[in-house]
């Protein structure tokens, strides 16, 4: 069966200069006070979390290229691109939000849940990181930098609304990670870190697969909007669960084992 219907990304599009400039400063402002306070934590606890994570970030964004031609969204090719891959490029810009957003607030997330949080309030923090998403996209959407092309349900002001849960997903999967398995995450397995946020977002892509699937398929616009808000249920079902498990109280803290166990001696 031939596709007839999928849409095609607005090649047409070109980059606004002055708006490509602002978001480019503006991200990087933020994203240099996280490798700042990064290093300063790095410097008084002797711990690398925050560098790593952040560096892990930067890998991370090697998933844009898919991920954009799944959800379709079309960046304009003619502007300060950092790479290019299944015919999607991928602005500097861009790499630099992905360092703060699947690097910095992973890392300040885990050490949210290192505190003790109730789940209220973990989910109070979620809702506020939705808010700041929402207020920094419809501007950049606005300006011409980027598009979500086709037909996109539950869109606000150009924004897919489904795309709050599947970034806060693979962060907050990232982040319950770290934040749970201190005692693994040391000597040379420290370094694993960086591969954190680039596994723990494509993992997240699984509650997203409906939706990517509907987008690339020759199906209904009804069909479309029954795979969003699925998308978006099962994205939040799964949020629910890793914040669970994430303010439970054993964070932190290698598992117990029992005194007679035999493996006792080993898990030291």
């Amino acid at each position: 069966m031939f596709l007839t219907a999928v849409d095609v990304p607005p090649v047409g599009m070109t980059t606004p200069v002055g708006a490509q400039t602002t978001a480019q400063l503006a991200i990087g402002a933020v994203v240099a006070a996280m490798v700042l306070g990064a290093l300063w934590r790095w410097y008084r606890t002797g711990q690398p979390t925050g560098v790593l994570l952040l560096v892990g970030g930067l890998g991370c964004s090697m998933n844009e290229a898919l991920v954009d031609q799944l959800g379709h969204c079309w960046f304009p090719p003619d502007g300060a691109i950092a790479y290019s891959a299944f015919g999607y490029a991928v602005p500097w810009w861009v790499v630099t939000a992905y360092v703060g957003f699947f690097g910095g607030l992973t890392w300040l997330t885990a050490e949210l849940l290192a505190t003790g949080p109730t789940r209220r309030r973990m989910w109070a923090a979620i809702g506020g990181v939705w808010v700041v998403n929402l207020i920094l996209e419809m501007p950049i959407l606005a300006s011409g930098l980027y598009q979500y092309y086709g037909y996109q349900p539950l869109e606000v002001g150009g924004f897919p609304l489904n795309w709050l849960v599947i970034n806060s997903l693979g962060s907050l999967f990232a982040a319950v990670l770290v934040a749970r398995l201190p005692w693994w995450f040391t000597g040379a397995r420290r370094l694993l870190l960086v591969l954190v946020p680039y596994v723990t977002y494509f993992a997240s892509w699984v509650a997203h697969m409906p939706l990517f699937l509907a987008h690339n398929a020759d199906v209904s616009d009804p069909a479309r909007l029954f795979a969003a808000v699925l998308c978006i249920l099962l994205g939040l079902v799964a949020m629910d669960a890793l914040v669970r498990t994430g303010v439970a109280p054993t964070v932190g803290h290698r598992p117990a084992v029992p005194a007679d166990d035999p493996q006792r001696a080993s898990v030291r």
